[in-house]
């Protein structure tokens, strides 16, 4: 299914790395404006610099992990001195190579598009051209939004104003790329997350209405099954066929808690273990440099149970992925030797 918008966005010189004229002195990222924000993921005003991972089909047709980020320092922090509220959509490497594929003046349109569970972005390139008549029209359309002198560089549009972006996007089971750069970023701006856990469940959790709580969660089991090569962290073992698979991504302090949706938040357990985890059946210790499965005395002899207790679960292949102390902790506080359904914690 094809979205009835289309953003069209017309690139320049600061957020394409240009400094005086020239390239490649900064960063790249396109510059997300606030009127057009709705077109992707709502971010939180007040959770620093809230940020999530969003499928980008290129020009190539690949599919692409990039942070799309609101760094927004100014409303999320008590300090008046901050005065970050922006949006920013960032291109790693895999899609722009050289950092030289986008130009000043070039224009970039996304088309949005849900195949099964999955939300796309598909990219499109219009370079600058007085001579391509689809460059000339999506210009057109930006000179037409113009209210003053100002140029206008974001703009959101009905599909059936731009007819040539109509298609049906099949992408035939590809694999997802997510980027180094797209890793590093995402781990550099959810440092933060972990400092109150206690403190963090008292934050409104808010769930927009729009597609967010189905791309963070997406988000999550991609990056959480990556980070444990797509193996159960306890047996080192999966079930897949084509896309099905018994494995699940658990969240360590739960999401109903207010749990952040980052990897150290999360592990990869085959389906029952995930249900014993969440009812606290056991939990993960840390010892001697070891996370170790700790079964709970009232469920021990169970066959299931007694097979893992104590085992030495797998570690992440970045140990940047590892497991989070203070999540362990919360997960040993409030969840271990439950035995119940996880509700929101009041």
């Amino acid at each position: 299914m094809q979205y009835n918008e289309v953003y069209i966005h017309k690139c320049y010189e600061n957020e394409l790395g240009y400094r005086n004229g020239i390239p490649k002195k900064a960063g790249r990222f396109i510059f997300i404006s606030k009127q057009v924000a709705n077109f992707f993921p709502y971010l939180s005003k007040i959770e620093l610099n809230d940020n999530v991972l969003i499928n980008i089909v290129d020009m190539n047709n690949n599919i692409v992990s990039c942070n799309y980020v609101y760094h927004n320092s100014k409303t999320a922090t008590n300090n008046q001195r901050e005065t970050r509220d922006e949006y920013r959509l960032y291109i790693p490497s895999e899609i722009d190579t050289n950092r030289d594929l986008f130009k000043p003046n070039d224009i970039i349109t996304f088309t949005k598009h849900k195949i099964e569970d999955e939300i796309y972005f598909k990219m499109n390139l219009f370079q600058f051209s007085n001579f391509d008549d689809n460059y000339r029209y999506l210009n057109s359309l930006l000179e037409q939004a113009k209210t003053g002198s100002k140029d206008i560089n974001h703009l959101l549009v009905d599909l059936n104003l731009v007819d040539f972006l109509k298609v049906e996007l099949k992408l035939d089971n590809q694999e997802k790329i997510i980027p180094s750069e797209t890793i590093d970023k995402m781990l550099e701006n959810q440092k933060h997350l972990f400092e109150d856990l206690e403190e963090r469940t008292k934050k409104d959790n808010i769930v927009p209405s729009d597609e967010t709580g189905l791309i963070k969660s997406n988000n999550f089991r991609d990056i959480v099954l990556f980070a444990y090569m797509g193996k159960c962290a306890i047996t080192g073992k999966s079930i897949h066929y084509q896309t099905l698979s018994n494995l699940e991504a658990a969240h360590v302090m739960p999401q109903s808690h207010n749990g952040p949706d980052a990897v150290p938040n999360g592990i990869a357990l085959s389906r029952d273990l995930h249900w014993a985890f969440d009812k606290g059946f056991f939990t993960i210790c840390f010892s001697d440099n070891k996370y170790l499965v700790c079964v709970h005395e009232n469920v021990k002899d169970n066959e299931i149970m007694k097979e893992i207790d104590g085992l030495e679960i797998f570690k992440p292949s970045d140990l940047r992925f590892a497991l989070h102390k203070n999540a362990l902790a919360y997960h040993q506080k409030h969840i271990f030797g439950t035995f119940k359904q996880i509700r929101a914690k009041i």
